[in-house]
């Protein structure tokens, strides 16, 4: 799938413009980050440590009107392995949102394209955290959603995603065998009722469906060629029912929680050729269906010193194994301001990491926990020019080994943002 924005930003100009007080957003920015880690790909042993720095341009272009804004951001970032010039990369990334918003509804359009680092993605949801080597990565997204109000108090969202990620693995090199391509679709509904100013409660169904495929590079021994392929496809229905509650004005409380069903096909076939022989075939498939449980909750606080958010949850999440995985995660992100520069943070996650059901091409099972802790401190210089510094501890522990790799990071970060002054028109 490919998705062509490079006219959106053009088009939507145009057919605003006659719109009235239109305010045009124009906001460059600038930064540089420097790194050093011990133990760069998260393995137990043995470990190796870097030096890396990150140049980052970036664009903000768009408006913002009456009843709808537009906001495209562009990002490049330029990432240097001093210790490693090998695992050099440039990262693209682009961003658009458009927001409409009338009487009786409104709608929204994201959409997301990026080339990115593996090495900087696949510690997160969905990879498995066995970084190797660097393996480009893109992603395509794009999620479009429309919000009707029934009444004063009832509304419904109707919302639908794609989700598209490839690597860009070398076959001849043996390079990237345990990744595999993906997509993944889902359409929801969603009614919210509100109880009262406050209080509010929702009703959300939802239907997924993840692909996968692959082929794993041939094996060849004494004259025999073996070539593995594999495929698997999965669908999903999660029911959900969840509420929000505003305590006050500064706190916020979301929670939700339900059930889903899972049915998935995978395919694995196997060609082996001898010498001069004619290739002979098999091919097995495996069907397997699973329920399981979702739910997501936070808490959100605001104080004069700074905010406090806390976040849980558990989902099923495409993985870059092949197949999906059952994820359980909790994060803390704290913030207090000293004065008007000065300001510390602490940011801390745990994420369980499980193989859900049949998954085409994994032979590893890849279950994992993941845990960081990370405190910063920041200093505005000026009101254009940011400085943070940083450290994080890192610990992936596998649980087919029962052994766990442990990381250190400091960062020194400068970030420059000019404040340009918007022309209304």
């Amino acid at each position: 799938m490919k998705i062509k924005t490079e006219l959106t930003l053009p088009a939507m100009l145009m057919v605003c413009a006659n719109c009235q007080a239109i305010d045009w957003l124009f906001d460059p920015s600038f930064g540089v980050k420097e790194r050093y880690t011990d133990n760069l790909r998260m393995q137990i042993k043995p470990n190796r440590d870097n030096f890396i720095t990150t140049i980052s341009p970036g664009i903000l272009l768009g408006y913002i009107g009456e009843n709808h804004e537009l906001k495209t951001n562009f990002h490049w970032n330029e990432i240097i392995y001093h210790d490693e010039s090998e695992l050099d990369f440039s990262e693209k990334i682009a961003d658009f949102n458009h927001q409409f918003t009338a009487e009786r509804f409104k709608t929204g359009l994201s959409a997301r394209y990026a080339e990115e680092s593996s090495i900087n993605t696949q510690l997160d949801l969905d990879g498995n955290g066995n970084l190797q080597v660097q393996i480009p990565k893109t992603t395509q997204s794009i999620s479009p959603n429309l919000t009707y109000s029934l009444t004063e108090r009832d509304s419904v969202q109707l919302a639908y995603s794609y989700l598209d990620v490839a690597y860009q693995r070398d076959p001849q090199k043996n390079v990237g065998q345990f990744y595999s391509d993906y997509t993944n679709g889902q359409v929801s509904a969603m009614l919210t009722h509100g109880v009262s100013s406050r209080f509010s409660v929702n009703f959300t169904g939802s239907f997924a469906r993840f692909s996968t495929s692959g082929e794993y590079p041939p094996v060849v021994s004494n004259g025999t060629s073996i070539v593995t392929a594999y495929s698997q496809e999965s669908d999903t229905f999660t029911y959900q029912a969840g509420l929000k509650y505003a305590y006050d004005e500064r706190t916020l409380f979301t929670l939700s929680g339900g059930i889903r069903n899972t049915d998935s096909t995978s395919v694995t076939s196997q060609t082996v050729q001898f010498l001069d022989f004619p290739a002979s075939s098999t091919v097995a498939e495996q069907t397997s269906s699973a329920s399981g449980n979702v739910f997501s909750a936070g808490i959100n606080r605001k104080y004069d010193w700074g905010s406090i958010d806390i976040n849980a949850g558990q989902q099923l999440t495409p993985a870059s194994t092949g197949g999906q995985r059952d994820t359980t995660s909790v994060s803390l992100n704290a913030r207090y301001q000293f004065d008007e520069r000065w300001s510390s943070g602490l940011e801390a996650s745990y994420l369980q990491s499980d193989r859900t059901l049949a998954q085409a091409g994994n032979f590893f099972s890849n279950n994992r926990t993941y845990m960081t802790f990370t405190p910063n401190i920041r200093w505005r210089w000026t009101e254009d020019i940011d400085l943070r510094l940083s450290y994080s501890y890192r610990q992936q522990e596998y649980s087919s080994v029962g052994q766990a790799a442990v990381g250190n990071d400091v960062f020194l970060q400068f970030s420059y943002q000019p404040q340009i002054n918007r022309q209304v028109k």
